[in-house]
This record gives C-alpha cells, structure tokens and sequence, in this order.
C-alpha cells in the first residue's frame, strides 16, 4: 500500500522516481512494444479515432459548448481511457518488472492528480482543455480541465487495482458513455444554403431568375456570417447580421468590385455619403435568413431557429414605394414613344398597361388568340394556355374588357395584321439568361423613354401606370374588388372576395371606360 498526504493508492512496490527515469528506456519501452509495430500505432491513437468528432465539434462550438456536450465529452472521454486500459493490459510481452514500473509510475501520477484537485490547481489539464476548445473563455477552460483531472485520476487508480489483480471495473458513467449520441456536425450555412435551393427548383418554385437571386443572397449571408456550421449560429450572430445587411452599398456588386463583403464594409464604414440598401432590399434579404433556417429547423438539421428575432425594417407605405403617373408624365412619354418607337411593340405595351392596369409581362405576353370579342364584348384574356407565357398570381389570370381609345387608336387593325401566334417578338418577352428576367431588356428600353421625356422622379417608371390606373379609378368611386379584378389583385374582401363570382363582363367594360387619359 502506498501513502501520501492521507491518499492511498494501492499497488505491489514502489520505485523512486529517480529508478523510473533510469529504467524507462529500458524496461518500459521494451515491455510495452509489441510485435506489430503498426498495431502499436493504431493503439496510439485511439484516443483520437474515439473522440475526433466531439473534438472537432466542441473547437467549432467554442463559447456555445452546452453543458450537456461538455459532459458527453467528459464521459467519452474517461470511456477511452478504459479501452486505452484494456489494450495497454491485452499486450503480449509484458515483464514482471515492467508491469510493476509502470504500475508505480501510475501511482506516482495519481498523487500528482490528486494533489492538483485538492490545491485547485487545473495546469495539468489545461492545455489538453485548449485543444479540446480553442474557442472558450478561461472559465470555461478550467472547468473542462478539471473534469479531465478528475477521469485521469479515476482511471489510473482503476489501472494500479487492475495490475494488483482485481477485476478492472468500469465506472457506471464510462459504460453509459458508449450509448451517449455524438453531436451530429450540421452543415455549414453556404452548404444549407445549396440544399435549400436544390429542393426550390427540384419542386419548380423557383425560377432561373429566382435561383439566381436566391443564390447571391445566400452567399452574401454565409460570407457576412463566417460560413459556421448552421447549428452554431446564435441569436447574437442573426442580430449582427441583421445590422451588417443595413450597412451594405447599394449596388455593391457594381461598386466595389472584387473585393470581400467585409472588406467592402470596412471601406464604407459608417460614411453618409455612402447609398446603403434600400429598405424594401434589406427585408428581402432578411426574408431568405428566415426562410432558410426555418427550413433547416424542419429538416432537423438546427434544434431551434435564430432567426425569428430578425424583424423586417419599416419600409414606409407601399403605396409611396412608386408615384402615379400625372398628365404631364403621361403626355410626354407617349410624345416621345411617338419619336423613338420604331416596331409596334414599343407603342402598343405601353398603352396596353395604360388603360389594362396589367404589368409589363402580361402585355408583352398577349398572343394574337388573347384579343377577342366575347359575349359582345372586346376583351384581353391574360391567361397561362401556352409553355412560353407565365402569370404572377393565380388571381392574374382574369379577362379584361379593351378600352375604346385603344380600339381607336387601332389596336384591333393591329391585332387581325398580325401573322404571327404572339403580338410582339420574343427577344421583348423572352431571355434565356437565368441571371435576368424576362422582361428586363423592354423594361429598360421603356425607362429610358420615360426618362429622356423628362420624368426624372425615381418612384416613377413604366410600371407605374397599374398604379395610375388603381388610383384614377378609385378617385372616380369605383369600388376596389371591381379594381381588384380588373389589375388582377387578389381581392381580401371576405364577402366579395372569397365567396364573391367574377363580375360580368358589360359591367366591367362600364368601370374601365371611366378612365380617361391623354393617350
């Protein structure tokens, strides 16, 4: 029996330390080696091949370690050093001598543990601590370090009874730390990011265009955040991301091109002069962090989503987002369509939009087929009964009666010329570029009308008249759901909305001829 300061430990000699250091090389490393050397090597490092992924897992976690990952470490950790007990005693070759070295040499290390718990001195293990969380504060450090102490010196008073002839008897917690589950690493953000996206398009709701954007957007927020293991991220990180999207350049892409978003950010700081993102693009972008981990949380790949705390940004009134047309707006521009318009396209969308109220798409889309009379009515029949055309709401496929200036002006004559299934070519409602949409190449040639006409107000663009037209009609009394169905907006309406029909025809020729516009 060996004593020390009141501790007993027990083994069948004692060998000065001095006697260890001499017989070490000879005797230990002898006794130890086995007749495989790679299998001495496997044995090594078994303590790596057991708890690499919590190792790696807890320096990614870092100051976010849960108590309840700390002690799955800890008992992984004393389950290894178990196994490490059992192949050290399986071992062929082992000498009388050197199993009793190198049972003192335990004891001499169990007094040395045991002396460090009762000075609550934690430098034995403090480094092994760091390795294992590079991250952590030092609190958290000294408190992994002296778990590790405590299974240290629990497992090498099981080794001494074992080399004395007890059985070796493995603590309750080493045993149930067999079954304890590993931390799944999860993805890290870009990667989610990719499976996200993946499962949009695999579904058909996302567009080129969409995936495109989608695609930027989440790389922009994996770049802001550091790409971490999505289940890393915490409330904190989603907050400062919220604050970092405020503070980017408009334009950034354009502006500061080539360099890193954090790089672009140091460089803008906090300068006033500096266009940031406008309101409406901040809570798109705000809108993709929710959207993605909500759907990471649903998959089970994070316990719980941090992204709820992130609140849209006020945007002001959506009706301020855009300006209506005034007379003046609407004069000048079709003075200069009169000038710069050289193919029927260029005239005629833009009156369509003028007195339909539809969006740029949905003019530019109209086959030849769509214009027609119907219960006596002349009509435009916005639909989705071709490959190449697409609506944005289901509430966007409706019938709208053809104002009697646009029969004036012709369109009828223009629509029975036409020798062609589509009214207008498909390079204006068509591009096969994912990175573009369908109607940017005529939505920009429209703009540059609109501005050499003098209409200088960024609110303004040709996507104003639905606008213009909603609030002419509204200022002439005629009711929203009757609006609503004419411009294709769902109508919220519980009464005329939901179990509302579809208002006939005449009476809707009756609400559209009410406008009247210098075209």
């Amino acid at each position: 029996m060996l004593r020390r300061r009141g501790k007993v430990f027990t083994s069948r000699m004692f060998v000065p330390a001095d006697l260890q250091r001499q017989l070490r090389r000879a005797e230990i490393i002898r006794s130890l080696r086995t007749t495989d050397a790679s299998e001495a090597l496997r044995r090594q490092s078994l303590w790596e091949s057991h708890v690499g992924i919590l190792f790696n897992h807890v320096r990614r976690r870092g100051r976010s370690m849960k108590p309840e990952e700390l002690e799955t470490l800890t008992q992984r950790y004393l389950a290894t050093s178990f196994d490490e007990i059992e192949d050290r005693l399986a071992l062929d070759g082992w000498s009388s001598g050197g199993l009793e070295i190198h049972s003192s040499q335990i004891n001499e290390r169990c007094h040395e543990l045991s002396d460090a718990l009762a000075e609550a001195d934690v430098s034995l293990a403090i480094d092994l601590a760091a390795e294992m969380a590079p991250q952590a504060d030092e609190q958290a450090r000294r408190k992994l370090a002296r778990r590790l102490i405590e299974v240290q010196l629990q497992a090498g008073v099981a080794e001494i009874k074992a080399i004395a002839g007890e059985p070796l008897r493995r603590p309750e917690v080493a045993q149930r730390a067999h079954v304890v589950a590993v931390p799944k690493p999860s993805p890290n953000v870009s990667e989610m990011a990719a499976l996200y996206a993946e499962e949009r398009i695999a579904q058909n709701r996302w567009s080129a265009k969409t995936a495109k954007q989608g695609e930027t957007i989440f790389k922009l927020i994996a770049d802001l955040l550091g790409d971490p293991a999505i289940g890393e991220v915490t409330k904190h990180d989603i907050r400062q991301l919220g604050l970092d999207i405020t503070r980017l350049p408009a334009n950034m892409t354009k502006r500061y091109r080539g360099l890193a978003v954090a790089e672009v950010l140091a460089a803008t700081g906090s300068d006033v002069n500096v266009a940031r993102l406008e309101s409406r693009s901040v809570n798109k972008h705000y809108q993709h962090v929710r959207t993605l981990f909500a759907w990471a949380a649903e998959h089970d790949h994070i316990a719980q989503n941090p992204a709820h705390v992130l609140h849209d940004v006020e945007e002001g009134r959506a009706q301020d987002a855009r300006k209506a047309f005034d007379d003046s707006d609407i004069t000048a521009f079709f003075a200069e369509i009169e000038k710069k318009a050289k193919e029927p396209y260029g005239t005629w969308i833009p009156r369509i939009m003028a007195y339909t109220g539809c969006r740029m798409g949905e003019a530019a889309q109209l086959r030849k087929v769509d214009v027609r009379m119907e219960l006596g009515v002349a009509v435009f029949d916005f639909n989705e009964d071709s490959e190449q055309k697409n609506l944005k709401t289901d509430g966007s496929k409706r019938k709208v009666p053809i104002h009697p200036r646009l029969i004036e002006l012709g369109l009828m004559d223009f629509v029975s010329a036409c020798d062609q299934e589509f009214l207008f070519p498909e390079r204006v409602r068509f591009t096969a570029n994912p990175a573009r949409g369908n109607m940017d190449l005529l939505s920009k040639q429209l703009n540059r009308w609109l501005r050499s006409a003098g209409v200088i107000d960024r609110r303004k663009s040709v996507q104003s008249f639905r606008g213009t037209f909603a609030t002419r009609l509204k200022d002439l009394g005629v009711a929203e759901y009757h609006i609503a169905e004419v411009v294709g907006h769902e109508n919220d309406n519980i009464t005329s909305g939901r179990y509302g029909k579809r208002t006939n025809l005449a009476a809707l020729h009756n609400v559209v001829t009410k406008l009247q516009l210098p075209v």
